[in-house]
């Protein structure tokens, strides 16, 4: 009886190519997440940080304002011995810490040039500044009713002519040209709702942006 031999032949194994795609979309995907964990974190991190300098806490990250206790004892003091506090909004953010100006006081309507009495506020904020080296961006911004007549066409143009003129009174009082930038707005970037005159008001600012260390 004849005796059937095993095969020793090699057993040919399933091509599985897709496998290969899948882990490269999976690793993908990792670094995709891993990438925006890591933003958010970022960006955590900076707001503490900007949130501790502005309080004069203790340094909470690399981003740091140098002087800021300084520069916040100064700001305090000032405004207290001054009206400035009378026409000044201050806020925090990631972007640095911003000191809003009213335009009520510091332009006439339609006006780009600043009152007596703005250039007075600018001084004493000016004074303000040089106990930090931070640049700084000087913004204009105004409400959203169109122009009608005058020197400037739009909003646009008269919230950076207003800018401008902010910062060549900063400059006169011994702030640094090298240390600004200036942004001009116009009605894009508003505080609160423009439906009423009350509101437009608190619109037209300039908005004086200390920015943190490296930025």
């Amino acid at each position: 009886m004849a005796v059937q031999e095993e095969c020793k032949c090699p057993k040919v194994e399933e091509r599985v190519d897709w496998i290969y795609t899948y882990g490269d979309m999976v690793t993908l995907l990792m670094c995709f997440f891993v990438l925006l964990f890591a933003m958010s974190k970022s960006e955590e991190n900076l707001f503490t940080a900007v949130s501790a300098s502005f309080k004069g806490g203790p340094p909470a990250s690399p981003f740091m304002f140098s002087g800021m206790p300084t520069f916040m004892e100064s700001l305090e003091m000032s405004l207290k011995k001054s009206d400035i506090s009378e026409v000044t909004d201050i806020t925090v953010d990631d972007r640095g810490i911003t000191v809003s100006f009213s335009d009520a006081v510091m332009f006439e309507p339609g006006r780009a040039e600043p009152t007596k009495k703005g250039g007075e506020i600018i001084e004493k904020f000016s004074r303000i500044l040089h106990a930090v080296s931070n640049n700084i961006i000087v913004e204009g911004h105004t409400d959203n009713v169109p122009m009608r007549g005058g020197p400037f066409k739009s909003n646009w143009e008269l919230s950076a002519a207003r800018a401008g003129s902010v910062v060549r009174l900063l400059e006169g009082f011994g702030v640094k040209s090298n240390r600004m930038e200036i942004a001009g707005y116009g009605d894009t970037r508003p505080k609160v709702s423009n439906e009423v005159p009350s509101l437009r008001r608190l619109n037209r600012r300039i908005d004086i942006l200390v920015k943190p260390d490296g930025m």
